[in-house]
């Protein structure tokens, strides 16, 4: 059952498919991400890093060849003394003699090792397996937390870009609000306060615009550190996007494969067991370890006094551990006590995994209707503005009124286009929590770019 749910998951497609420009700006931005992005980067090597873990304890049951060569130069001084009798009626006469003689020496042994048996390197290598796993579960964790920061990264720049064509349009508008204004009061059809709340509203567009130009330039210097270099342009999206429900439908599926292919669950997971396997690993030094020992070595001596002598030996070697001051007890209960964290902070990342499922669930459903009710303010923002704007010819309606339905419009242009971005990164998102986010899915967000952003529309 959870393997049909999950091909079902992997097959959903949020994004209808649209027939739009070819756009291919937020692609070519993850590609460069792939080769640019320090945190992936070292992701992958701290993967590689730790794959070696397993040769390491492989090496353990492996042959260990050792040789070693000692050079030695030798001067020997032998003084030798003696009684000789010369003649039976004088005394001895004392005699003494030096003998001098030099060697150089040479000697060199080879040393052969290996373990028959060891409970704890057969335990350690055993554990290999989850550290190799677990590295991999890293590595994979960081490529899906690479495809969602560009993603958000990317979008940011988009809000922003929205935000200086929607202020531009705002500032624009309140210019000719301004110069209508100043018209009428030449004419004596507005008074002095209408000039000076549509100057005052026209200031303020500018500092807003100013502000936002500083933040376009701020998120693409972001972009541009996840990618290795400044981001000079970004896409638009289409004025509506597709916005399609989750599928399957029930946020109980969603868990249920959260639960088998998140990546942060398994790294939790793949954490815990390393941990128990730490304690059998440790719990075995207790236990005796069998080898067999050899070596085999020559003196040679340039001396003739002094022979050549050749050793070589053989045997199995026994060793078990009595008392190691406590140690070793020491180190169970320092890896019991890791075991029962790692196992509390899996029981937390469960919890916080479908937290954050339903969480990026309900940004999806409750998305599309955020998207909806935008649009609607927009268009009804619209209306209010021309109203207002008739009203103010007819005299129902000061300038006041028209500056205020004004700014309502902007505001409400820019929370629609912002609602789009986060109904797509709940969308990018779930499918990460699910396990299931790929580059495909930057794809379907890529045909709904434009080459040219939509222009902010001015009343």
């Amino acid at each position: 059952m959870r393997r049909s749910i999950a091909r079902t998951v992997l097959a959903s497609c949020f994004l209808a498919p649209i027939f739009a420009v070819d756009a291919n700006d937020l692609l070519e931005t993850y590609r460069k991400a792939l080769d640019q992005d320090t945190t992936l980067s070292a992701a992958k090597f701290a993967r590689d890093a730790a794959i070696e873990v397993k040769p390491q304890a492989l090496s353990a049951f492996l042959p260990q060849l050792n040789g070693g060569v000692s050079g030695t130069r030798s001067r020997t001084s032998v003084t030798q003394s003696d009684v000789i009798v010369l003649d039976p009626a004088q005394p001895p006469v004392a005699v003494e003699g030096t003998t001098t003689f030099g060697n150089d020496a040479l000697s060199y042994q080879v040393t052969l090792s290996q373990t028959v048996w060891s409970f704890e390197a057969w335990r350690r290598l055993r554990q290999t397996d989850s550290q190799v796993a677990l590295a991999e579960a890293t590595y994979r964790s960081a490529q899906q937390a690479l495809i969602l920061r560009v993603a958000q990264a990317y979008f940011v720049v988009l809000s922003a870009s929205d935000a200086v064509r929607t202020n531009t349009a705002e500032r624009d508008a309140n210019e000719r609000q301004l110069l209508q204004a100043k018209k009428r009061f030449e004419v004596g059809l507005a008074a002095i306060t209408d000039v000076q709340e549509a100057q005052a509203a026209f200031d303020a567009s500018v500092a807003t615009l100013i502000g936002a130009e500083r933040t376009q330039s701020n998120a693409r210097r972001a972009l541009g550190e996840i990618t290795g270099g400044y981001a000079e342009t970004a896409e638009g999206l289409i004025e509506e996007i597709p916005l399609a429900s989750p599928n399957p439908v029930s946020v109980d599926d969603w868990l249920k494969v959260a639960h088998d292919s998140n990546f942060d669950l398994q790294i939790a997971e793949l954490n815990a067991e390393v941990a128990k396997k730490a304690v059998g690993v440790a719990y075995a030094r207790h236990y005796p370890t069998l080898g067999i020992d050899g070596n085999y070595g020559e003196n040679l001596n340039s001396f003739s006094r002094n022979p050549d002598t050749t050793r070589g030996q053989i045997g199995l070697s026994l060793n078990v551990p009595i008392f190691s001051g406590g140690l070793t007890q020491s180190q169970v209960r320092q890896a019991a006590a890791t075991r029962d964290q790692s196992l509390a902070q899996l029981e937390g990342s469960k919890r916080s995994i479908e937290r954050q499922t339903r969480d990026a669930y309900q940004g999806v459903v409750s998305g599309i209707a955020s998207v909806k009710a935008n649009l609607q303010a927009v268009k009804s923002n619209q209306t209010a503005l021309e109203s207002s704007q008739v009203g103010l010819q007819v005299g129902t309606r000061t300038e006041v009124d028209v500056l205020n339905t004004l700014r309502n419009l902007y505001i409400a242009q820019r929370t629609y286009y912002q609602s789009r971005y986060d109904y797509l990164i709940s969308v990018l998102t779930l499918k990460q929590q699910a396990g299931r986010l790929t580059e495909s899915d930057l794809a379907d967000i890529d045909r709904l770019l434009l080459a040219v952003p939509v222009a902010a529309p001015a009343p």
